[in-house]
């Protein structure tokens, strides 16, 4: 990954897959950076983080199956909060770690086996298991299909000894109308970053703070 993120601190890539026509992306990508454990109370799901002046061997970076529910079932939320659930009781309330290969030749991961492989986690707080026993089979369907196609930019990322953390659940805010200039209907009410929902990622909601600010400077 130090090629693309010596370019740029978040690369970016959207996939669609072959196999459900369904969008994925890689999403906040750590370059040295850690997994860390994010706690919903009834479910828990993995984050990752990156120190100024601590770095690990690794980059991470989430891995999503973007998934848009239409009528007559609309509670986007509900399903990734039952997926998160899911996840948590396979994982006796803890996240899944899963080698890729072994997820591909469907069988459940040990310490045995992620102790063999060079590439050391950098969250040991988990349960080695088997992610297909708790994700949908369109989403792992997906991911799979997507890290494959990844691997032609990204060699070596759909290594056997590639780490998968389970569950990276994304709950983007809703997007909140406004101007191009990020007004809202409030008229001097301006909004950026990720709460609103105009942004993506940690790069794109820094941006946004750029575009209120200079009408708001143009206006006095």
């Amino acid at each position: 990954m130090d090629d693309l993120c010596n370019v740029i601190y978040d690369p970016t890539f959207f996939i669609r897959t072959h196999t459900y026509d369904d969008l994925t992306r890689t999403f906040c990508t750590n370059q040295g950076g850690f997994v860390a454990l994010e706690n919903y109370q009834d479910f828990v799901c993995v984050n990752g983080h990156a120190y100024s002046n601590k770095k690990s061997s690794n980059t991470n970076f989430a891995f999503l199956s973007k998934v848009v529910l239409t009528e007559p079932v609309t509670d986007n939320q509900a399903y990734g909060e039952s997926i998160g659930r899911l996840a948590s009781i396979i994982g006796g309330g803890k996240p899944i770690l899963q080698r890729f290969g072994d997820l591909k030749r469907g069988r459940r991961s040990t310490w045995n086996r992620i102790n063999k492989s060079y590439i050391e986690p950098t969250m040991t707080n988990v349960v080695c298991g088997d992610i297909a026993m708790a994700l949908p089979e369109r989403i792992l369907s997906n991911l799979i299909e997507g890290l494959e196609t990844l691997n032609l930019v990204v060699p070596g990322v759909s290594n056997d000894e590639t780490l998968l953390y389970a569950p990276e659940i994304k709950f983007f805010a809703t997007q909140i109308k406004t101007t191009p200039h990020l007004e809202t209907r409030i008229k001097g009410m301006y909004v950026a970053g990720d709460g609103p929902g105009v942004a993506g990622n940690i790069v794109s909601a820094a941006a946004t703070g750029l575009i209120p600010a200079k009408k708001i400077i143009s206006s006095q």
